[in-house]
């Protein structure tokens, strides 16, 4: 008899990005396919929040600290109900919460953790203890294998995206930030104002292709710690009135079809969902080859190296002055970009939880086996003696 996957997620986050989405849209792909589950995280996030619109189930957990003993006894006296037979961790904080809560529930459940993100790991040992790794992207995958764990341990699923057909939104949000008048191309992209992110190469390709296009307006939609840092540069490159920062967008991928053109900057990239997004909303993109970007584009997408301002400044006015080469990047985009779609993010994770149940009834069956092996040995000891 089939046993199917009864699942608690455990996400610890405080904001909302790219991640929580995934979540979302996992929990969303679940619902539909009657997945028993349940979310267990901050009661006040918004992830909470938009499942319970869901009608999915949330279990609170006052998460005040990356590593809340609070929050793990929380999950300790959930997981010593028994209900849940396939635990998914989506951070690292939440796969070290959930392996000390179920240490403290005694309970046994098939252990999923996913890796979004393609920095080298700090707590290998911690990764190791799971019974099945998802890894974003190729890349990802790569980094999680060189810190020592199983291959047949690590699967890569994609992000998803909803692959609804978008327009641009009437309210306009992004090019009236930018000042965009009607005939003024926009180039922008959406994403948390961080190191990796790279936003400063974007700056000085900004500052390069308005050398030859000086129309052009850009926006980047995002907040974070790099602001101060941002706004500086612009000043220093005479970005003024060309470049708009108006911070936090809420949905920001529901306005992205307003671009003309969208740009991934990034250093590293445990896969890019934003670029997803921009093809999915039918508009031309260019991106880096770093981390899991390059999973991302395909034939027919332009690439360029990371940190190389000429290079990106040379692909974007390519594209700004050809409407039909833009054209043609985001049909070839848009049909890429099936090949991520939600539906079958939620398919392919169904299929991880599977083969993880089947991994830990193996492992329950060893150790049973194992422990009958040193009792046999104990007793003939004890004959022998």
């Amino acid at each position: 008899m089939v046993e199917l996957p009864r699942v608690l997620h455990v996400d610890a986050a405080r904001e909302w990005r790219g991640g929580q989405n995934q979540v979302r849209l996992l929990a969303a792909g679940l619902r539909e396919r009657g997945i028993e589950q349940a979310l267990a995280v901050r009661p006040d996030s918004r992830l909470a929040r938009e499942c319970r619109a869901l009608g999915v189930g949330v279990v609170g957990l006052r998460w005040r600290a990356a590593l809340d003993p609070a929050a793990v006894w929380g999950l300790a006296r959930e997981m010593a109900r028994g209900r849940w037979n396939v635990v998914h961790a989506h951070s690292s904080h939440a796969l070290q919460a959930a392996l000390l809560g179920m240490s403290l529930a005694g309970t046994r459940a098939a252990l999923v953790a996913s890796r979004r993100l393609d920095f080298p790991l700090r707590s290998r040992a911690v990764w190791r203890r799971a019974d099945l790794v998802l890894a974003v992207s190729g890349p990802v995958r790569r980094l999680l294998l060189e810190a020592g764990l199983e291959p047949a341990r690590v699967r890569v699923i994609h992000d998803g995206v909803e692959m609804v057909a978008r327009g641009p939104e009437p309210e306009g949000n992004l090019r009236r930030a930018a000042g965009a008048a009607a005939g003024e191309l926009l180039v922008g992209t959406a994403g948390a104002l961080v190191g990796h992110k790279d936003h400063a190469t974007l700056l000085r390709a900004a500052a390069l292709v308005l050398r030859s296009r000086p129309g052009t307006r850009f926006v980047i939609a995002g907040e974070g710690p790099e602001r101060a840092s941002l706004e500086r540069l612009a000043a220093e490159l005479g970005l003024e009135g060309r470049l708009a920062l108006p911070g936090h967008v809420p949905d920001a991928a529901r306005h992205l079809a307003e671009l003309d053109l969208f740009v991934m900057s990034s250093s590293g990239e445990g896969l890019g969902s934003a670029s997803l997004e921009a093809m999915a909303a039918g508009v031309a993109v260019v991106l880096t080859t770093a981390g899991g970007l390059v999973d991302v584009a395909g034939e027919g997408i332009p690439a360029v190296p990371p940190a190389d301002p000429g290079a990106l400044a040379a692909a974007m006015l390519e594209l700004l002055a050809d409407r039909d080469a833009r054209d043609r990047v985001a049909r070839v985009g848009l049909e890429r970009v099936r090949g991520f779609s939600a539906r079958a993010m939620a398919d392919r994770t169904l299929e991880a939880y599977a083969a993880a149940l089947r991994r830990g009834r193996l492992a329950d069956h060893l150790a049973r086996a194992r422990e009958r092996g040193r009792r046999h040995a104990s007793a003939r000891r004890r004959g022998d003696g």
